[in-house]
């Protein structure tokens, strides 16, 4: 962990469906945040530098408009762990240098990153603290169906490949529930923040 640097880098994880993005919206009213998954479909937009690069992998498929086709990208990388290796080799570094870039502007002391697979890229040394949000497997499920549209395999599938729960909060310096409502969640934060 990074105990000199004078902004403490927080990382916010957890599996799919755990509320990582709730957790973050919330911090973000005291604290700068920013979301790897935003600076990830950034670098995928037409003209960018994941673009470039993406597009030079002969499986990258292109819509209409010239745009990558996120959609079949993602079906690619969620099939297929070779190609998952070649995208990502070329995104993890792109999406640490935007943070970097970001990290260098802020004047708090404490920023977070939201990381949905901080475990998965094996990140945990970039971060100062890592933050696990975690739910259990029926109310993760059910906020993907909800949310995302996703069906309940495609639902189960996801959430297989990523670690286990169990596994990222023993490796995690702070771990927040959300099985309960936005309130309670809130409340806990309010806690490790200090606030109360």
């Amino acid at each position: 962990m990074h105990t000199l640097s004078e902004k403490k880098m927080i990382a916010i994880t957890g599996s799919m469906g755990s509320g990582k993005s709730e957790v973050s919206k919330y911090v973000s009213q005291l604290y700068p945040v920013i979301d790897c998954d935003k600076i990830n479909a950034h670098l995928l937009e037409k003209g960018e530098k994941g673009y470039h690069k993406l597009i030079q992998l002969d499986w990258v498929v292109l819509d209409e408009n010239g745009q990558i086709d996120k959609k079949e990208m993602a079906r690619c990388m969620f099939s297929d762990a070779e190609k998952r290796k070649e995208a990502e080799s070329i995104l993890h570094p792109l999406i640490f240098e935007e943070i970097n870039i970001w990290k260098e502007k802020q004047n708090a002391s404490y920023l977070f990153v939201e990381v949905p697979l901080l475990f998965e890229i094996q990140a945990q040394s970039y971060f100062d603290e890592i933050w696990c949000v975690y739910c259990d497997l029926d109310t993760a499920i059910q906020r993907l169906i909800e949310y995302r549209h996703f069906t309940y395999d495609q639902a189960m599938a996801r959430i297989k490949k990523q670690l286990s729960v169990d596994y990222k909060k023993k490796n995690s310096d702070i771990l927040i529930e959300n099985n309960g409502n936005k309130e309670q969640l809130y409340h806990q934060i309010d806690i490790i923040l200090g606030r109360r």
